[in-house]
């Protein structure tokens, strides 16, 4: 699915999307699209289905017809609103779907971006990533809903770690599954600020069967100095041929024909500033606001089966162990006042005697 060059807000854009069944699986369940909104923007999203045979590719199909649906109306007003609106209302899609059809634990993660010539929009849930490219080298990612992310979060595991780490496949939020540790309803993550691209960047949007077997840098290199289309299938012919064990797609999108040749002398900055994992102990925002938000909700499997009660704990242990500490202080201050008062006495009594 090739997209030839149009112009976004000044900025040419081209957008390209390859998906493949991989090496393992029998079905697709991954959908993605794009759609050039009447505004001029380019709106392009990655779902990654979960519930198996079917239900998958049901939950991730819907989030796609949702969010564009949603992300399409009133393009005058905020993109983050509609992002944020829209991953509300592809959950709440997927939920009743599973009510009506009695498919348990049907969901997908989602990558979602609008396109305003050089700012993008993000929105996210779960482990579907979008990757940010200049000149071959990655500027930066975003960051998995997911056990082991929260973990190296927490600074209990390195990242080198997360690949081979026993919960690696294990879910903190996604689609078609409401509740979050916390107990408060899902929370998509939207970007506070957009992405700022230039003149021959690329994004990268793909599901985790693409992640999980070439490294970050790997695929700056690979659609270094190439068009959408061929870097879009090259990088699922490689995660195929590294064995392709889940179904991978990927969405390529280029300022201009095709992104800049790869330059190992270019160092990116740190940008936008990663988002901060104490967040999710900040207060809820208003009604409609887009907020990012930390990874903490109910672990879901690869096939989408919610855990009852292996929750996320690490955002949690912060507020007990302050609650912990203010209990111990209140209780050393009463104790040593009563203590004064005893001494106090004893003094009196004595010198009484």
């Amino acid at each position: 699915m090739a997209e030839e060059l149009r112009t976004s807000f000044g900025l040419p854009l081209r957008v390209a999307i390859h998906s493949d069944v991989g090496r393992v699986r029998t079905n697709n369940e991954d959908s993605a699209g794009y759609a050039w909104l009447e505004d001029g923007s380019l709106f392009v999203v990655v779902a990654d289905g979960m519930g198996g045979h079917e239900a998958g590719e049901v939950a991730s199909g819907l989030a796609v017809q949702v969010l564009e649906e949603v992300v399409g109306r009133d393009t005058d007003t905020d993109p983050r609103e509609r992002l944020y609106h829209g991953l509300l209302e592809a959950n709440e899609a997927i939920l009743q779907e599973g009510r009506v059809s009695g498919t348990r634990g049907m969901g997908t993660t989602a990558i979602a971006a609008i396109c305003r010539g050089r700012e993008i929009h993000v929105g996210l849930v779960g482990d579907s990533r979008l990757y940010h490219i200049r000149k071959g080298q990655l500027v930066w990612r975003t960051l998995d809903h997911t056990r082991v992310q929260t973990l190296i979060d927490t600074g209990e595991i390195e990242e080198e770690e997360a690949r081979e780490h026993p919960e690696s496949g294990m879910l903190t939020r996604a689609l078609g599954h409401s509740r979050m540790a916390d107990g408060r309803p899902l929370v998509p993550d939207v970007l506070a600020e957009p992405l700022q691209i230039e003149a021959d960047d690329a994004l990268v949007m793909c599901s985790d069967g693409l992640h999980d077997l070439l490294e970050d840098w790997e695929i700056g290199t690979l659609i270094a100095g190439s068009e959408p289309h061929a870097a879009a299938r090259q990088l699922v012919e490689l995660a195929c041929e590294r064995g392709g064990h889940d179904n991978i797609t990927v969405a390529v999108i280029t300022a201009g024909e095709r992104s800049s040749e790869y330059d190992v002398a270019y160092v990116p900055e740190s940008y936008p500033d990663e988002p901060d994992p104490e967040a999710a102990a900040e207060p809820e925002p208003a009604a409609g606001e887009p907020e990012i938000a930390a990874a903490a909700s109910v672990a879901i499997s690869e096939e989408g089966e919610a855990e009852e009660g292996d929750a996320v704990a690490g955002p949690q242990k912060g507020g007990g162990l302050l609650v912990g500490v203010a209990a111990f202080s209140l209780f050393a201050m009463v104790g040593g006042a009563v203590v004064l008062v005893l001494l106090a006495v004893a003094v009196a009594w004595m010198m009484a005697a």
